[in-house]
């Protein structure tokens, strides 16, 4: 259950999200989530809504917006390692600020990724291909976005080239890592939020092993994109977002989306009595 308040925009609502990893085989999305928006000054509901496209679509914005301060600005070639719903969002988000040319695709079902790629081949004009063994895919990569379930080290430290960006996105869950931790010893380490991430992120097993600590992580997001620490200052160097995802980003779209579907007249009106 993630609620949250925005100030800024006057907004409150709670998700209730669910991680099923068994659901592929049921025919239903891995990840589902419903949002309630409602009035803050009343509590009032205003809106619910479905919220699991919600969550690939504000998750795939965050990965965009850590890359556009993390990665080097010539970043032409991404690799993707997973192939689900969230590797699709990170990818639109990346194209949209990057002129990117490639995009290589890993996944642990060859059929997967080749499905994605066709589906993937309406929405953008990029060169991409399969690779069979996760050192091939991010060989030579600009950006990386990792968008799997892993509980084992996926992307080894000796397989990047220097100025990589990293987008760790599959960790969601104690136990969970896709990264080799040598690449988090080297690597610029940037979180959404210490206490997420510390817990379910990518970081979280070098945490309980204490090979990670907090003096170790460069800055959450926030405070680089507030002009209070710089991203990336130089072109070698590997830089790390871990992307556990945050409430106050599933308030944000969820407002996003109801005003907009109020103001096209979108959606069922219902009388709640």
């Amino acid at each position: 259950a993630m609620p949250a308040y925005v100030e800024g925009i006057g907004a409150c609502a709670i998700k209730w999200v669910n991680v099923h990893p068994g659901n592929k085989k049921k025919g239903l999305p891995t990840v589902i989530a419903v949002i309630i928006l409602s009035d803050p000054a009343n509590g009032f509901p205003l809106c619910v809504m479905d919220a699991t496209y919600a969550t690939a679509l504000r998750t795939g914005a965050a990965g965009g917006v850590a890359a556009k301060y993390l990665a080097r600005k010539d970043s032409r070639r991404v690799a993707l390692v997973g192939c689900g719903v969230q590797a699709k969002t990170q990818l639109l988000a990346l194209n949209e600020l990057f002129g990117l040319k490639e995009a290589s695709i890993w996944n642990v079902k060859h059929e997967q990724a080749i499905k994605f790629i066709k589906e993937m081949r309406r929405l953008t004009v990029l060169k991409m291909s399969v690779s069979d063994l996760v050192r091939d895919c991010v060989k030579d990569s600009d950006i990386i976005v990792t968008t799997t379930p892993s509980r084992r080290p996926l992307v080894k430290l000796e397989w990047l080239k220097e100025g990589v960006h990293i987008n760790a996105i599959g960790a969601d869950a104690k136990g969970k890592q896709e990264l080799d931790p040598g690449i988090l010893k080297k690597a610029r380490i940037v979180v959404d939020a210490w206490e997420q991430a510390s817990h379910s992120g990518e970081i979280n097993v070098g945490v309980a092993k204490k090979a990670v600590s907090k003096k170790d992580i460069y800055a959450d997001i926030g405070e680089i994109i507030s002009g209070k620490k710089k991203g990336r200052t130089g072109f070698d160097g590997i830089t790390v977002f871990d992307s556990t995802g945050l409430a106050i980003q599933d308030v944000a779209i969820a407002d996003l989306i109801y005003r907009t579907a109020v103001k096209r007249k979108i959606g069922k009106f219902v009388e709640i009595v």
